[in-house]
C-alpha cells in the first residue's frame, strides 16, 4: 500500500511541476524578449497546453490531457526507478 502511495505522490509532483512551468513559462519567454508567439502543441488530437504572447499580454492554459500524460510520466519514471534500483540492489548481494 506504501509503494502505491508514493507512486501516486510522485505522479501528483509531476503533474504539479506541469502546471507551474505552463504557468511561469510565458514570463519567461517575455523576459527574454518574445512578443508573439502561439503555441499548441497536440498528441493524439488533444492539446498538451495553450501558450499565448502578444505584444505585452499573454495567456497560457493547462489542459487536463497535459495533466493525465504528467501525471502517467510521473509514475511510469517512479516504477522504472524502483525497478532499477531494485536491480542494482540485486547485483551487489551476489
Amino acid at each position: 500500500m506504501i509503494k502505491i502511495l508514493k507512486s501516486m505522490s510522485n505522479g501528483i509532483v509531476f503533474a504539479f511541476l506541469y502546471l507551474l512551468v505552463v504557468f511561469i513559462s510565458p514570463i519567461f519567454l517575455m523576459l527574454m524578449g518574445y512578443t508573439n508567439i502561439l503555441s499548441n502543441p497536440a498528441l493524439f488530437g488533444e492539446y498538451l497546453y495553450l501558450i499565448e504572447i502578444k505584444d505585452q499580454t499573454f495567456s497560457s492554459e493547462a489542459t487536463i490531457f497535459g495533466c493525465i500524460l504528467s501525471f502517467v510520466v510521473g509514475l511510469t519514471i517512479h516504477f522504472f526507478l524502483n525497478l532499477l534500483i531494485a536491480s542494482f540492489k540485486k547485483g551487489e548481494s551476489r
